[in-house]
């Protein structure tokens, strides 16, 4: 062989090579397109599931510390459990709590005498949004409690 016969037929490789199908990424960033798009749509809807859980709490909260500061500073020990029973669930029915679906319950601790520590005891359990999709287990019950006491000056009313 001749060397412009060798050369010819190198050229004949190159416009082989060249005509080959180059190996891209086009269909790789579709799939990663789509994997961080179902990303963030389960990412939305699991923060979009705390809501309801984050605003029974607040509310059980509030509902806790005015039944508990109710009730110790009440004279009158068997009233001050109604009356704060009855701050505790107007609280829960407040049209700012938006807890549509949320189940509350209340314990009141009486204080036993004049002077001594009195509490609240407010039980929550807020449906999970979302269940189906995600597959996020049932939390439960939850409770919030405060103890209050009342000062000593109300200690001598009786």
């Amino acid at each position: 062989m001749t060397l412009s016969a060798v050369q010819g037929k190198q050229g004949d490789r190159e416009g082989i090579t060249s005509q080959a199908p180059s190996r891209k990424e086009c269909g790789q960033a579709l799939a990663e397109t789509a994997i961080f798009s179902i990303m963030a749509v389960l990412l939305a809807f699991g923060l979009l599931s705390l809501i309801p859980q984050h605003r029974a709490r607040t509310v059980a909260t509030s509902a806790a510390y005015s039944c508990a500061q109710f009730v110790s500073q009440s004279p009158n020990p068997s009233w001050a459990v109604y009356q704060a029973e009855a701050v505790a669930r107007s609280t829960f029915q407040a049209d700012w709590s938006g807890t549509l679906g949320v189940q509350y319950d209340v314990e009141v601790l009486a204080p036993t005498g004049p002077g001594s520590a009195a509490g609240c005891l407010v039980f929550y359990h807020a449906p999970v949004l979302f269940n189906g999709l995600l597959g996020l287990r049932d939390p439960g019950w939850s409770a919030e409690w405060f103890i209050s006491q009342s000062e000593s000056w109300k200690a001598r009313w009786r």
